[in-house]
This record gives structure tokens, C-alpha cells and sequence, in this order.
């Protein structure tokens, strides 16, 4: 299971990487009319829940800058943001990549480690284990992954996996 969890991780992060890689600055802005963020919040926004739910999970300090949970944090919305904390895709990339490496290397012997509390969504639904938590990141990236698609089709773009 441990080696299947992680095969998992790795196919949705790097399909993640791709979209990024197949996006430009210009793209990643956009907020179409019927969505409430963009590419570049989205690709953020997934970067910093995993770091949220996997690292605090385990009462553990995660390594983003300060400022990406005043950018990326659920709730929050490109609108507010001043020009000279927006974190150019490169950064988002790298960051990405790191995380990942992070995870299969630092977490993935600890999978079946109970965190000090329950990672709680909602009343009804808790999870005790590091590999809960990592399987819903899973879910959680390809949920945003989507929105990504959604964004990059309505701004009228087909090639969803090239840079134009």
C-alpha cells in the first residue's frame, strides 16, 4: 500500500508540474468571469495545503515563506495581492518539486505514524494516520488540478500540455 500511496503522489504532482510548465506568467493570472481565483493561486494553493495538512499533521514546521499563506490559504484570492509578493511560476515550480522529494524522503517511512491529534475535516470524518492525510492531499491536489483545466479552457486555450 505504502508504495502504491506514493506512486499516487508522484503521478499528481508531476502532472501538476506539467500544467505549470505548459502555463505562462501572462495565463497564470487570469481570473475568468464564474471563478474566484487563477492558475497561479490554484498551483499555490496546492502547495501550501499539502505543506499544512502533512507537516502540522505531525506537529511538524513546514519550509514555505511566510507570506504563501497570506497568498495561497484557502479563503484568500488574488485580488488582494500586492505585486511584490506574487511568486513567479519558477519558484512555484521548484518549490513543488522540493516538496515532493521532501515527502517521499522525509514522510514515507512514517506513513503509518498517528499524528498527536486527528486531521479533522468537518464533524464527521477524521483521519488518525500520516497515510489518510497523504491520500487525501492526493485527492485534494487533483481536485484543484481540475479547477486548473477548467481555468486554462476558459481562457480558450485547447493544449492544455504545451506552453504557447
Amino acid at each position: 500500500m505504502e508504495k502504491q500511496l506514493l506512486s499516487q503522489l508522484e503521478f499528481s504532482r508531476k502532472r501538476t508540474i506539467t500544467a505549470l510548465k505548459a502555463t505562462t506568467e501572462a495565463q497564470a493570472d487570469v481570473i475568468p468571469e464564474g471563478f474566484n481565483n487563477s492558475i497561479r493561486w490554484n498551483l499555490g494553493h496546492i502547495l501550501l495545503a499539502t505543506e499544512n495538512m502533512l507537516f502540522s499533521f505531525l506537529n511538524e514546521k513546514g519550509s514555505l515563506p511566510g507570506n504563501y499563506t497570506v497568498l495561497f490559504n484557502g479563503g484568500t484570492s488574488p485580488s488582494a495581492w500586492a505585486e511584490t509578493e506574487i511568486p513567479p511560476l519558477p519558484e512555484l515550480d521548484t518549490k513543488l518539486d522540493e516538496q515532493l522529494s521532501r515527502i517521499t524522503e522525509e514522510l514515507a517511512p512514517r506513513l503509518s505514524e498517528k499524528g498527536p491529534e486527528p486531521f479533522q475535516l468537518g464533524p464527521e470524518f477524521k483521519m488518525e494516520k500520516l497515510e489518510d492525510v497523504l491520500l487525501f492531499a492526493i485527492w485534494h491536489e487533483g481536485l484543484h488540478q481540475g479547477t486548473i483545466t477548467a481555468l486554462k479552457q476558459a481562457q480558450g486555450i485547447t493544449d492544455l500540455w504545451t506552453k504557447v
